[in-house]
């Protein structure tokens, strides 16, 4: 059933998580009267895997298929990580839909050499092994100490993580390791643009890569937000919604 919002926000989530980690800015969104939609990619959450492989480009058609179903005329996405790959495709293809655009704990670079036979050593470990160990990398490396000494929080992404399917799990790394290189992409944007990153995150997207994406817009914003690794929102909800509430209002 179509319910015809002129605009929305939309959270795309990090990998290997749902919309859940949005949790606190839904609840933010919703205080402030701000419609928003919050979709899990297929596998994850509890949305079922897609048959056959899958690309980021087949996520971005699923991502506007949904859209185009609930009738939102122009979005204002917020990707962390894998979410910002999806993004850049969106701009690439679709950006008559965008109003603006909320980059978080993201790079535009695509995977280094390196980086594609880690990727795919994990999807042989996880085929061979199951995705046990795989939550337990990601809960390492992807939070703040602060975000560790905190019990909830971990409780919550671990429960995060284990709701992806592994079917999921090996189907989006394989489309994170062949993702398109979208630095050149950087000098076209011309929508306002807000680029997050945590102030923590050693392992996975350093600040130092994050803010290359807000040095090649042309006035992108850009944050780092303390006591937050790879999952700002999630991390420093205070903070991040701070920042977000801000950027989306001047839009």
């Amino acid at each position: 059933m179509k319910v015809n919002l002129p605009e929305a926000v939309l959270f795309l989530h990090a990998f290997p998580l749902n919309k859940d980690m949005y949790s606190f800015q839904l609840t933010a969104l919703e205080e402030e009267g701000i419609p928003y939609v919050a979709l899990d990619y297929p596998g994850f959450g509890k949305e079922p895997p897609l048959r056959g492989d899958l690309s980021i480009e087949t996520l971005t058609d699923f991502i506007i298929y949904k859209i185009n179903s609930f009738g939102v005329k122009k979005v204002v996405p917020v990707g962390d990580s894998m979410g910002g790959y999806i993004i850049f495709d969106m701009f690439r293809r679709y950006r008559e839909l965008l109003k603006g655009m909320v980059f978080v704990s993201t790079r535009a670079e695509a995977e280094s050499e390196e980086g594609k036979r880690a990727r795919y050593e994990l999807i042989r470990k996880v085929e061979e092994e199951g995705k046990d160990f795989l939550v337990e990398v990601m809960l390492e490396n992807q939070t703040s100490p602060a975000t560790k000494s905190d019990t909830g929080k971990m409780c919550r992404l671990r429960a995060m993580m284990e709701a992806a399917s592994e079917e999921g799990i090996v189907k989006t790394l394989r489309a994170i390791a062949e993702r398109k290189d979208s630095t050149e992409l950087l000098k076209e944007v011309d929508i306002p643009t807000l680029v997050i990153a945590g102030k923590d995150d050693e392992k996975v997207t350093p600040p130092q890569v994050v803010k290359r994406i807000a040095e090649g817009i042309k006035n992108a914003r850009y944050h780092e937000l303390e006591g937050a690794a790879h999952l700002p929102p999630f991390e420093a909800p205070e903070e991040f919604n701070r920042v977000l509430l801000n950027f989306l209002k001047d839009l």
